[in-house]
């Protein structure tokens, strides 16, 4: 664990929005979900979150996929519901930004953490954009201008074979200098933006056609004898410029004033003071739902991690030991947590080898039974459709539930 201590905090004061219950609720399922009523802020129920988030949310949002994503309404809404305005949210397993972002919108101060280098590179790219489409640009023509000078300096013999299969050589020459560039320089910004057009079968992207999410050719479906122009050199520059317009198709304007941090560290050891934040809302892993090191290799190479299993081994995911780990997580969390305010968990129901992880109710009774136990209010159960899953038409997650804690006072 890093010895430094990040402390981002405003007064003390008890939510404006939410009353007190007086007695600790009996861990509940909630089926079917009656709207759980806040005073002074809009009811928390999944159909305030119902349907395509695409054409709503910031267009910042959209830069680079991520498997596992939360949905960003449904984000916006559990801000709204257990925060208020200059409030300091704290998502531990940030994955790629989606409630840090939605906190700094909605005028809250934010940490975001994770462990996962291609997860942290979003959420910096997120919560450190320029503020206007021209300096986006500008900044953009002068780091591809820097990179096309290192081009040919670049050595493909030193790539892995799996990785020079996605691309025109002078494609991939292209990228690699100016990803070098960017991770020297930390350009976030452009860091994510290039990792969001690194792989797809649209023209806009760098790969040969390859899949958005998880990096596999689609050789057979787009054979190179009958679409040659797929696999023909695509150009760094003109499409890296086209991508940092779209992300300013729906821009935010995000008050300088609010503070912001992302982190990299184990959340089972945050540097954060004790009652220094004044929500947490995240969306922990599943039991080995998702895998987020081999999803992910593709870009995480580009990042320089050579083999995406030293990722796996870090984080908290293995069926074995994922419950002790999420044990020490919820005891950091009461830590870092002010009295009296929200801890939300959005978790989601495993089914594997023809049984069924209630993760929600497992997280609940263990949040319950701590030395320093949380309160369990309720479980909201929300219906996960097939489009919203990272694997459609699988068995894995179709039920996810939101698990609000309460720090007593």
């Amino acid at each position: 664990m890093t010895t430094r201590k990040l402390t981002l905090h405003t007064a003390s004061r008890s939510p404006s929005h939410v009353s007190e219950p007086s007695a600790r609720y009996q861990l509940r399922m909630v089926l079917p979900t009656p709207e759980w009523e806040l005073k002074g802020s809009a009811a928390v129920h999944p159909k305030s979150w119902e349907g395509s988030s695409l054409v709503q949310e910031a267009s910042l949002q959209q830069i680079a996929p991520f498997v596992g994503k939360m949905k960003c309404t449904m984000a916006a809404a559990l801000v709204r519901a257990f925060s208020n305005e200059g409030d300091v949210v704290l998502d531990p397993f940030c994955g790629c930004g989606v409630v840090p972002l939605e906190s700094l919108i909605l005028n809250r101060h934010t940490i975001g953490n994770d462990l996962h280098p291609y997860a942290y590179t979003i959420t910096r790219a997120k919560l450190f954009a320029p503020t206007t489409l021209s300096a986006a640009v500008k900044l953009a023509e002068h780091y591809i201008g820097m990179a096309e000078q290192a081009t040919d300096l670049i050595n493909l013999d030193e790539v892995p074979r799996w990785v020079r299969k996605f691309f025109h050589s002078r494609t991939l020459q292209e990228t690699l200098a100016l990803i070098t560039l960017l991770k020297a320089h930390e350009q976030w910004f452009l860091l994510g933006c290039v990792l969001g057009i690194l792989q797809h079968v649209r023209p806009g992207f760098l790969s040969y056609p390859a899949s958005h999410l998880t990096p596999y050719l689609r050789e057979t479906m787009y054979p190179r004898s009958k679409y040659p122009a797929m696999y023909e050199y695509r150009d760094v520059r003109s499409r890296l410029i086209a991508k940092v317009e779209r992300i300013y198709r729906r821009p935010v304007a995000i008050s300088p004033k609010l503070r912001r941090a992302v982190l990299v560290d184990n959340a089972r050891a945050l540097p954060l003071e004790s009652d220094s934040v004044d929500a947490i809302i995240s969306s922990p892993p599943y039991f080995d739902a998702l895998d987020y090191g081999r999803d992910n290799r593709l870009r995480l190479w580009f990042l320089g991690v050579p083999d995406y299993r030293l990722i796996n081994s870090s984080l908290i995911r293995r069926p074995g030991t994922y419950l002790e780990e999420m044990r020490i997580c919820l005891i950091e969390m009461h830590r870092a947590l002010r009295p009296g305010r929200y801890c939300v968990l959005v978790l989601g129901d495993v089914e594997k080898n023809g049984s069924t992880k209630n993760t929600a109710e497992l997280i609940g009774i263990m949040a319950r039974d701590l030395p320093q136990p949380f309160v369990v209010e309720t479980l909201i159960t929300d219906e996960v459709p097939d489009e919203r899953r990272s694997r459609r038409r699988t068995r894995t997650t179709k039920l996810e539930r939101i698990l609000v804690l309460r720090k007593p006072q």
